[in-house]
């Protein structure tokens, strides 16, 4: 049984809806993600993932492929 975990992004950048499948699209279909949620409104992404199969660094640094900073923020939610 895999044990999923989240990680919580905050975005510099991101102003609008048009923003969001930019993001998505750097870890859409990658190995270890289960679910990607992006919020604009509050400049989230958090990333439920496979810790045996993606790091959250890993992560991090695919996020930032789509030209935004992002920020490991602390888990609020």
């Amino acid at each position: 049984m895999v044990s999923y975990e989240k990680a919580y992004f905050k975005v510099v950048g991101m102003y609008c809806t048009t923003c969001k499948p930019i993001v998505e699209k750097q870890l859409k279909d990658k190995d270890g993600i289960k679910k990607i949620a992006i919020t604009n409104i509050t400049n989230t992404v958090i990333v439920e993932f496979d810790p045996l199969s993606i790091t959250k660094q890993d992560i991090k640094e695919r996020l930032e492929e789509s030209g935004y900073k992002f920020v490991r923020a602390a888990s609020y939610y």
